[in-house]
């Protein structure tokens, strides 16, 4: 519950922490190839960053955002509750089940956190993700930023780390999954695979 406590108590301040980048946001986003009647899962949520960005892309879509924070969730569902394409739910993807699927997953920020990494993938994609669907994780921060900020920050996400994005894709790849295009640079870090 660590990693709850520490959401909760930083969500209502969580938007002016962050740095929103919309150029770096969309390029990510373009990966997905989201059409406009796309059915798509926001994992890690949080205070609905991605929303904006993702309703732009899919107007006659349904988005779901999805966060184990109920703090994080309140604020989201503050800014955009009232869209009726969109919901909010509170979910810990790695015990509860998701009964939907859907066009496309994003974990936009949040994989680290997760604690068994490929196994809750694999599941995403097998349960969750529609027939030539695309699940991407990304960041708009390089690994080494990112693994460095956890590491320094509080002791509750202090192993929140990413591994070098060709061995992440190799332990994807050796689960069985399709990833199509694994890249890092100092800007990003991304991850994208596809269901055939």
């Amino acid at each position: 519950m660590g990693q709850v406590d520490f959401f909760n108590t930083v969500a209502k301040n969580w938007d002016n922490m962050i740095e929103i980048n919309d150029s770096k946001i969309n390029y990510l986003l373009s990966k997905l190839e989201i059409k406009e009647d796309d059915s798509i899962l926001d994992i890690g949520t949080g205070t609905g960053v991605l929303i904006p960005f993702l309703d732009k892309l899919a107007p006659k879509g349904i988005i779901r955002g999805v966060d184990i924070s109920k703090g994080m969730l309140e604020v989201a569902i503050e800014k955009y509750g009232n869209r009726s394409n969109i919901t909010f739910d509170l979910v810990d993807i790695e015990n509860d089940e998701i009964n939907n699927e859907y066009n496309k997953i994003i974990l936009y920020s949040m994989y680290p956190h997760l604690e068994n990494k490929t196994d809750t993938i694999k599941k995403l994609v097998c349960n969750n993700l529609k027939h030539n669907g695309i699940l991407m994780i990304a960041h708009s921060n390089s690994r080494d930023f990112l693994n460095n900020l956890h590491s320094n920050a509080d002791k509750r996400v202090k192993d929140s780390l990413l591994l070098e994005v060709n061995e992440q894709k190799q332990i994807f790849q050796n689960a069985g999954l399709n990833v199509i295009e694994a890249f890092e640079n100092d800007e990003m870090y991304y991850v994208v695979i596809h269901k055939k």
